[in-house]
């Protein structure tokens, strides 16, 4: 995973971890119990994260494989076009609010350099 990535994923996890943070500890439990929930709750933050982006590039790809099939040149700005049209199907589905789907978009966008060497 590259620095790109992991920054991302740090943003992510940090925004949602704090409202859920706030929450777990104003409720009426014991520290031990209170440390284990706040242990479960970011593993699976990060997982749901990396599933979400992971999902995301993999829609990417499909539509790469299509538009390289129907023989089209694909270039930065038709992978951002379809990396902008799977964002805003995952936030238009309620699958990411717009905060992570903003951070989605860009954390896609900057995989082209990536993309454009299996093209």
């Amino acid at each position: 995973m590259d620095n790109n990535t992991r920054s991302f994923f740090s943003g992510l996890v940090f925004g949602i971890v704090a409202g859920a943070v706030a929450g777990v500890l104003l409720a009426p439990k014991s520290g031990e119990e209170t440390r284990e929930d706040l242990k479960k709750f970011a593993l699976e933050l990060g997982e749901k994260a990396t599933e979400q982006y992971n999902n995301a590039k993999a829609e990417i790809q499909k539509r790469v494989i299509k538009l390289k099939a129907a023989g089209k040149k694909i270039d930065f700005d038709i992978y951002k076009k379809l990396v902008n049209e799977v964002v805003e199907e995952f936030k238009k589905d309620g699958v990411v609010t717009a905060d992570v789907a903003k951070r989605l978009g860009n954390q896609l966008g900057g995989d082209w350099e990536v993309v454009k060497t299996s093209l």
